[in-house]
């Protein structure tokens, strides 16, 4: 097979294609109404080893955008002069009229308003292929060249309970822009020699939309002190059975287990790998006990080894390694550690003894394959990322890699000073997983001259809650799940909580997209569906240091857009909706910047905030207004305590028009506001006074403010 140009191909008068057109047989399930007909091909017979395949051998046919599955025919003698050597091998489905326009950007593609294909009883004359009873005669995978039109960066396809026609299993695809759907590749190529010329391929075919749940989160869990742990099983340490980290056997631990390791004042420099299950009921708990000071044992990444029996895989991209591919870390709690130099710019020994280069993307800790993982009370820093949370679907050396990390919680850690310099993919943390809870923790600034953001979030179920996060080119990302779609088909993907938290923008500089937006909500990758729910954000004390300029002038770099007039970007939610309530806006500093609500289509409803007066809805389009606007109340000063950088003291003064000015939330959200944070690391129950105030903490006559 030659593979040819998608852009040629899509230039090309696909003459099969236009003899041949979809058999309707009706729609089962439920119609919502008239819709345009959308065209699709199905292409056939990828080289599963090189990712070749003829984008002009495809079949076209259309299918309407109703609400439910529709049958499609095609005539087995059309199918044969389509695949080579009489066998079906492989079969996808892309935007039939999807393309490149002259600036290179992909237009025609999959419909705005649908993010999901389903796909079930696909039969060959009478003989079943595939049904939503019968085991998956195939598995998915994508071939990665970025000069395929339909190209994705990650296998889109499952296998999906309650999808099908009989809401039992099916296929299903997550899908946006122009990347097709993964190629499905029979584990046995199917032979259409004995099939009849006047038989069908027929499948069932459904354009729709995945189903997302109203969800909101549970309540927060209590965070131990340092020193609260059961009583330990392994003991590591000064004068303790084992003196380094990987004197014990790290690859017997169990369910059950747990391992004090004491603080010396020579760092271990040991790499760790936790490849173990534990359950709810005997959890495995990695317990870092303090100094006399209360000083973290510390694990450095700089000319760190690792246990010959127990070997980190990926050995360059981490320090600490909680899970793998091949086996998952259950019920697993990292407490107490100082963390810090996996980072490119440091080394360590690797299996052969020698020293080797850590990579731009190694992390201190690294959460891989994880279910009920918590991170608590950790100091991680000096790392290309401080934490990194993944989820993977993949196919290696023939055997497909299916898992999605979930129930994660971040609790309590202090994460600064991460990053590469002149990078903008490390972050303090990134996650991409199910269920990520993150409260209680100080993120600080980034590595100087990294643009990397503060909280990066690919994941499903999201709860940013409790925090102060201060510094980085964004301070809350939360963006599309391309890692995996099982993130995207959970029923908690769509919407997001951010609440009771501090955020702190630090007057930087960054010669990047993104460089002046507080939070972003949605996604960054065209080809996986974004978050297109609510960001439900309540009671949150942001707070800008940003300064005004104009790129180019006066000494300022151009950078990416001379001219441009900078400003302070609260959402950017490209045709989303935020639920902003209760939160204060501020602008600070001798000459602060603009203060802007969004410079995008974002659908933003505000009830009961406080802004600096002068902020804008819109920078670039003055005569807009908010879809929702009311109790909104401006000044020049909200009554903080000390906005000052050397203070920072962002709680209520006896005068602040922020007391008592806060509505309640919706109903089904009305108890949501439990805690409120405390410097640092920790949070308190938010006292209840009657009538909530705006920000993120609760005045009290005479109680601590």
């Amino acid at each position: 097979m030659v593979k040819q140009s998608p852009r040629r191909a899509l230039m090309i008068t696909i003459m099969v294609s236009t003899l041949f057109s979809l058999l309707m047989i009706g729609s089962v399930g439920s119609a919502d109404g008239a819709a345009a007909p959308f065209k699709l091909k199905a292409l056939f017979n990828v080289d599963p080893e090189s990712g070749a395949y003829d984008a002009a051998t495809s079949f076209a046919f259309e299918v309407d955008q109703k609400d439910g599955f529709q049958t499609v025919k095609m005539p087995v003698s059309v199918l044969k002069t389509l695949v080579t050597d009489g066998r079906l091998g492989s079969i996808a489905f892309v935007p039939a009229e999807a393309a490149l326009n002259d600036d290179g950007e992909p237009v025609g593609g999959w419909p705005a308003d649908k993010d999901a294909v389903y796909v079930d009883k696909i039969t060959l004359g009478s003989t079943s292929i595939y049904t939503n009873q019968a085991d998956k005669p195939f598995y998915f995978q994508n071939f990665t060249s970025e000069e395929d039109l339909y190209y994705t960066y990650s296998i889109n396809g499952i296998e999906s309970k309650n999808c099908g026609v009989s809401d039992s299993k099916c296929v299903a695809f997550s899908v946006a822009g122009n990347a097709g759907t993964s190629w499905m590749i029979y584990k046995e190529p199917i032979d259409l020699s004995g099939a009849a010329d006047s038989e069908k391929l027929t499948f069932r075919f459904d354009l729709g939309r995945v189903k997302y749940e109203n969800w909101q989160p549970g309540s927060s869990k209590k965070q131990p002190g340092v020193n609260e742990a059961p009583p330990a099983t392994v003991e590591i340490g000064p004068g303790k059975t084992y003196e380094n980290i990987n004197d014990f056997a790290w690859e017997t631990l169990k369910a059950g287990d747990v391992v004090y390791v004491y603080y010396r004042e020579a760092p271990y420099k040991e790499k760790l790998g936790i490849f173990a299950e534990g359950t709810k009921e005997q959890p495995i708990i990695i317990h870092g006990v303090p100094g006399p000071n209360g000083e973290l044992p510390k694990i450095d990444g700089n000319g760190a080894v690792f246990r010959a029996q127990n070997p980190v895989p990926n050995a360059n991209r981490s320090l600490v390694r909680i899970g793998k591919d091949s086996k998952p870390a259950k019920y697993v709690t990292f407490e107490n550690f100082e963390v810090y130099n996996a980072h490119a710019s440091k080394k360590y020994v690797n299996a052969s003894g020698a020293l080797a280069s850590y990579g731009f993307n190694a992390s201190g800790i690294w959460i891989d394959n994880g279910d009920h993982v918590t991170l608590r009370n950790n100091k991680i820093h000096d790392n290309g990322n401080g934490i990194f949370g993944t989820s993977s679907m993949y196919v290696w050396e023939g055997a497909v890699i299916d898992y999605a990390s979930k129930n994660l919680l971040i609790q309590g850690n202090s994460i600064y000073g991460n990053g590469n310099v002149g990078r903008m993919f490390e972050h303090n943390s990134y996650i991409a997983a199910i269920g990520t809870v993150y409260e209680n923790n100080h993120y600080g600034d980034l590595l100087p001259g990294s643009q990397g953001y503060g909280l990066k979030d690919r994941g499903a179920g999201t709860v940013v809650r409790y925090n102060w996060i201060e510094g980085g080119r964004r301070q809350i990302a939360l963006d599309d799940a391309e890692d995996s779609p099982r993130i995207v088909f959970d029923p908690t993907y769509n919407s997001s909580f951010v609440y009771a938290n501090v955020l702190i923008e630090r007057d930087h500089l960054f010669d990047t997209w993104g460089d002046d937006e507080i939070i972003n909500f949605g996604g960054d990758n065209v080809t996986v569906p974004d978050r297109h729910g609510t960001l439900n954000f309540f009671n949150n004390t942001v707070v800008t240091y940003r300064q005004q300029r104009v790129y180019g002038q006066d000494g300022v770099p151009g950078l990416k857009d001379p001219g441009r007039i900078e400003r302070t970007v609260l959402f950017y939610a490209p045709g989303k909706h935020v639920d902003a309530r209760n939160n204060v806006f501020h602008k600070a500093g001798a000459n602060p910047a603009p203060l802007v609500i969004t410079d995008d289509d974002g659908s933003i409803e505000l009830r009961n905030n406080w802004f600096t007066a002068g902020y804008y809805y819109d920078f670039n389009e003055p005569l807009r207004v908010p879809t929702k606007n009311s109790g909104t109340l401006t000044g020049t000063d909200p009554g903080l305590i000390d906005v000052s950088l050397m203070g920072q003291n962002y709680k209520l003064s006896a005068s602040s028009a922020l007391i008592d000015a806060g509505a309640g939330l919706p109903g089904q959200y009305g108890d949501l506001i439990e805690k409120q944070y405390v410097l640092h690391q920790n949070s308190e129950k938010r006292p209840e006074k009657g009538k909530i105030d705006i920000g993120a903490f609760e005045y009290v006559k005479n109680g601590g403010n």
